[in-house]
């Protein structure tokens, strides 16, 4: 009897649009973050605790994304059928560890959102607000790595091939429950500064654009529903090399959206001096800024409109001393 051929999908690899679309994120990522520390470190003179909430973030997104990188040559993106043994076992146990850093890194994206609301609205029962947040998050991460460390026991059977990982079912309900937390707690966090907003001095279509902006945030809440969506075939799929790659896809766009969301408010001063002379609204601005000190992103006085009459540069000329 002869051979059955192969399918003709068996050996497709989706690898390379992976690799494409993480090395995209990562320069989209880098051009924001950097433009922030520009504005940060070298217009304003300040850098944060939020800040280096950021900088700890961006390390872990990198981190991850080189993860992916290394994960596509164990076989991530190829049917599992087609994979040598040592590269199934390489790659479970990279995809392991990795679902414990994809929760570092929520974590991290998280704080630093409520870091940065704490300096930017200094009221202090919003203040107290984001420190219970903070400090629920501190307990959810140390939660959430030992549940996911250990919810399948031995942690060896995470990838151990003789007791595959797709027979773990308390696995997927963990992680289901786990982005169920995640997703409750983003809206929680991106509704906070909303009813602030509203009280901000600004023109009605200034209050407008700056509502629209944190309702980006909004939007990465949307990407962690789709994500979702995708864990049923990504944790109890026999294939997990190739549907695991879904996965992957919306959880970088889930870091990206929220970096990006994260980094958008304080890139004011970059539109503001151009803009500043044409609006003439740059005053109406800057004591929106300082009421509850927007952003830290006023700009200094040396950079805006110019003063409409030159300030003398020496005292006048006593009449006696005239010759």
């Amino acid at each position: 009897m002869a051979d059955t051929p192969p399918h003709p999908d068996l050996y497709k690899n989706i690898a390379a649009p992976l690799i494409a679309y993480s090395a995209v994120c990562q320069i989209v990522i880098l051009i924001v973050v950097s433009l922030r520390f520009y504005i940060r470190l070298r217009l304003l003179r300040k850098f944060g605790v939020d800040d280096m909430a950021l900088a700890a973030t961006l390390t872990a997104t990198i981190g991850s994304m080189i993860g992916i990188a290394y994960a596509s040559r164990l076989g991530l993106g190829r049917h599992l059928d087609v994979l040598s043994t040592d590269d199934r076992s390489a790659l479970f146990k990279l995809l392991f560890f990795a679902s414990l850093g994809y929760h570092v890194t929520l974590m991290l994206l998280k704080s630093t959102f409520l870091l940065q609301f704490r300096r930017v609205f200094p009221l202090p029962n919003f203040q107290r607000l984001c420190d219970i947040f903070l400090a629920f998050l501190g307990v959810w991460t140390v939660v959430g790595l030992i549940g996911g460390a250990t919810v399948c026991l031995p942690v060896s059977k995470n990838w151990d091939l003789e007791d595959p990982i797709w027979a773990c079912e308390p696995r997927f309900w963990f992680w289901l429950a786990h982005g169920i937390v995640h997703l409750i707690t983003d809206l929680l966090i991106f509704i906070m500064p909303l009813p602030m907003l509203k009280t901000l001095p600004l023109p009605p279509l200034h209050k407008i654009v700056l509502i629209a902006v944190f309702c980006l945030g909004f939007l990465t809440c949307i990407i962690s529903g789709l994500r979702l969506t995708t864990l049923h075939s990504a944790l109890r799929d026999r294939d997990v090399s190739y549907t695991s790659a879904s996965t992957a896809y919306w959880s970088l766009g889930e870091v990206v959206c929220s970096i990006v969301c994260l980094c958008i408010p304080t890139l004011r001063p970059l539109v503001g001096s151009c803009c500043a002379h044409r609006l003439g609204e740059g005053n109406i601005m800057e004591r929106g800024s300082r009421r509850f000190g927007f952003y830290a992103i006023s700009l200094p006085s040396t950079v805006g409109p110019p003063s409409p009459l030159p300030r003398l540069q020496e005292p006048p000329i006593p009449i006696n001393d005239r010759a």
